[in-house]
């Protein structure tokens, strides 16, 4: 609520005829680019994915029930690899830029319960089969205001944030084509929904913009013991003046000009 207050203020301020004759003088005039070294974004964007998995056994080692109906699924124990204290795995590079993407790797443990038929208890039962998957990704991230003039081309930061990562559906499927005839002949086919905000920022040389000359005029220096009078620019285009030695002047009708 403070921040809308203060926006209130700042735009109400703005619309002051002071203020825009400030800023109108100021626009007026020419600009210098002064450099100087600052944080700044480099770029960044979002991508949201759809990873397709399929689980093969239950967690008791048999093999997933050709009459196996999903009931739940569940992503757990997420993980970006070389991101805050997350290690990189045996093989795995950390987050990196590759053209116009940031790339990296994730990791994460799915798990599906599901229904089915055991004929040894002649009942309908229920089963577990998890797995733990790791993919690679890249955000097609753009460039902000032309990117960043880094003294050092490797000195960036790469900030990657999940923004959804949830299970969207689990069906049980004949063994996909691509997979060895020895593999069991069904599967819970999964789909993993994920959605990345990724941002790379380092030391720019960025460009302030500043004045030639002095873009507000400045009032003359008050020498030591002159008395500016204050004084604020009328709103009035005409008005009726009286002081304290003519009152009841302004009383007329029509109130007299000066």
């Amino acid at each position: 609520m403070q921040d809308l207050d203060l926006t209130a203020k700042v735009k109400e301020a703005w619309k002051d005829p002071e203020i825009q004759a400030l800023a109108r003088r100021c626009f007026h005039k020419k600009f210098n680019c002064t450099p100087v070294i600052m944080e700044k974004v480099c770029a960044s964007g979002t991508k949201c994915f759809h990873d397709i998995h399929y689980l093969f056994e239950a967690e008791n080692g048999l093999p997933i029930p050709a009459d196996a109906c999903p009931i739940n699924c569940v992503v757990s124990c997420f993980a970006i690899c070389g991101v805050g204290a997350e290690p990189l795995r045996n093989g795995i590079a950390g987050p990196r830029r590759i053209g116009d993407c940031i790339v990296f790797t994730v990791v994460y443990r799915v798990r599906v319960w599901f229904e089915f038929f055991d004929p040894v208890t002649n009942s309908l039962e229920v089963g577990m089969a998890s797995n733990v998957f790791e993919r690679e990704l890249a955000v097609p991230v753009e460039d902000i205001d032309g990117g960043c003039v880094l003294c050092q081309p490797e000195a960036v930061d790469l900030c990657i944030r999940r923004i959804n990562l949830d299970c969207i559906r689990a069906v049980i499927v004949p063994r996909p084509s691509g997979f060895p005839p020895n593999f069991p002949p069904f599967a819970i086919e999964i789909t993993v929904e994920k959605e990345f905000f990724a941002m790379e920022s380092g030391r720019s040389i960025i460009c302030i913009p500043t004045c030639v000359e002095e873009c507000i005029d400045l009032p003359f220096p008050v020498l030591p013991g002159e008395c500016v009078p204050f004084e604020r620019e009328s709103k009035c285009e005409s008005f009726c003046e009286e002081t304290d030695l003519q009152p009841g002047r302004c009383a007329q009708c029509p109130p007299p000009q000066p």
